[in-house]
This record gives C-alpha cells, sequence and structure tokens, in this order.
C-alpha cells in the first residue's frame, strides 16, 4: 500500500509508509480502488496538497473497496471517500457522511439491469423455462453493480440462486460491459447517473437494451471514521467546507471525484442500503 504525501511537508510527492504505518501527525484520507491507479496519480498529489492545507498529512489509495471500509471503521484513515455501501455501514456504527456528490442535479442515482439490444428475453422470464442467462456483476459489495439489482430481482420474485446458468464477479463496470460483448454473459446491472441511462453510457448504449431500473441509492461521498472524535470530526468538516468554497479548491475536488458539486446528507441516509 502506498500513501501519497502533500509537496508542503516537505517529504517525497509518493513515498511508501515502513510496514504499515502510517504519519499520524495530521488526518490521514483514504482513496478507492477506482482512485489510486495511473492516470490519476498526479491529480491525487494535487489533492494531497489541498487537504494538507486544512490538516491532512496523508492520502493512501486503497486496492479494494472491502481494505478501505475495513480500514475506516478500524480508525486507520481518519476520513475517505466512500461508496454507498461503505457509507451506509459507517453511519450505523457511529461515523457520518460529511459531504455528498451531486451528479446531474441530483444526490442519488439507480442501477439499470441491461443485456445486449438483440436479446430478447426479459426479467418476467427469469427463472421460467430452460433458457437461464449468464450473469455479470462488478463485486458484491457494490451497490450499483450488484446489491440495487439483486434486491430488485428478488422483489420481482426472481430466485436469484437458481434463475441463472452462472453468476461472475468481474470487479468493474467496464469488464461486465465488455463480457456482454463478447457474448461471456448475458445480463448485468449498471449505475445511472440522474436518471439518464444514455448520458450515463453513451456511445454503449446504443449497443445494450435496458430490462429495468431499480430503485434509488444515495451517491458515494466523504465519509468520517466512527474512531474519529467529535473535535476532529468537526475539524475535518470545517476543512472540507473551506475547499468546496473555494473555486480552485473545489474543482480539483470535483475532477477527483468526477461530480459536479457536494451536498450535506441528512444524518442516517445511507442506513437503508444495508437492507439490500
Amino acid at each position: 500500500m502506498r500513501a501519497f504525501r502533500p509537496r508542503s511537508t516537505g517529504s517525497p510527492q509518493y513515498t511508501k509508509p515502513v510496514g504499515d504505518t502510517i504519519d499520524r501527525t495530521g488526518f490521514t484520507f483514504g482513496l478507492p480502488p477506482s482512485l489510486g491507479t495511473e492516470p490519476v496519480w498526479a491529480l491525487a498529489r494535487e489533492f494531497a496538497d489541498l487537504l494538507y492545507d486544512v490538516g491532512f498529512s496523508t492520502v493512501v489509495p486503497y486496492k479494494s473497496y472491502q481494505a478501505l471500509q475495513t480500514a475506516v471503521l478500524a480508525g486507520e484513515v481518519d476520513a475517505a471517500w466512500g461508496p454507498p455501501l461503505t457509507c451506509a455501514r459507517v453511519e450505523s456504527v457511529g461515523g457520518s457522511v460529511a459531504l455528498r456528490a451531486v451528479r446531474g442535479g441530483a444526490s442519488t442515482y439507480r442501477s439499470a439491469l441491461v443485456s445486449r439490444s438483440q436479446d430478447t428475453f426479459e426479467i418476467s422470464t427469469l427463472g421460467q423455462g430452460a433458457f437461464r442467462p449468464r450473469a455479470a456483476w462488478v463485486d458484491a459489495s457494490s451497490v450499483g453493480g450488484y446489491l440495487l439489482a439483486r434486491a430488485y430481482l428478488r422483489s420481482a420474485g426472481v430466485d436469484i440462486n437458481t434463475a441463472f446458468l452462472n453468476q461472475r464477479m468481474l470487479g468493474s463496470y467496464s469488464a461486465c460491459i465488455d463480457a456482454l460483448f463478447e457474448f461471456e454473459s448475458d445480463l448485468t446491472a449498471l449505475f445511472v447517473r440522474a436518471g439518464d441511462f444514455t448520458g450515463t453510457w453513451r456511445e454503449r448504449a446504443q449497443r445494450l437494451r435496458v430490462l429495468a431500473y431499480t430503485d434509488e441509492s444515495p451517491n458515494d461521498g466523504v465519509v468520517i471514521s466512527p474512531s474519529v472524535s467529535e473535535e476532529r470530526s468537526d475539524a475535518i468538516v470545517r476543512g472540507l467546507q473551506h475547499l468546496i468554497s473555494k473555486d480552485s479548491s473545489r474543482t480539483v475536488l470535483m475532477s477527483m471525484f468526477t461530480t459536479d458539486g457536494f451536498d450535506v446528507p441528512p444524518r442516517g441516509t445511507y442506513i437503508p442500503i444495508l437492507t439490500l
């Protein structure tokens, strides 16, 4: 695991902590695996510089969502950009969500169950008859790529344990779409921003057929560990609010998290996700 440290501290721009020990002289911020890869390293360094100005000393990219969630719950990081399920689990044990992403004017999203455009089966036929499609999901902890879809199928009377020939976890939405196009699967679930499937998936949407839309989920956001004291939590919130109040730093944050803006969700907003 590597950690970004800001240029402002005089330490290397990109360093590896000794063992699993991370500098705790300031706050630490965790990034999900989708933001911890080579293409965004330069942006993450700029992000680390911004956070340094409001008390963060280290930005840590994690290799999996489970590892990020474990770190937040254990207090190994003080705050993180968390997917909705992580936000829900942290809220359920006393943590909080300081900021929530707003995309296309919406603070929620839903999932679309999709097949190839030329396929003809429907959700109502799953588990009935000889045809059993192959399903590709993102991850067992993915709200948009699995949990919302699973809840919808159950509500529609589909037995997800018997309706499919096989089910595979492929790790990303892109991999799931590729599996459809390469005829390695027949059904998947994709997140949809602001209710606009074509706008979310652009040219790929022309080759896909939407079978159903699920209920909504809150967007991802900045989650604060339940291990953080109220005083330190307030300091983190003040720092983040300071950053989004300035055009220059808000632009970096929006680029980092591919969002149009932020809002502050009411406490308990994410907990209903746990029923999925």
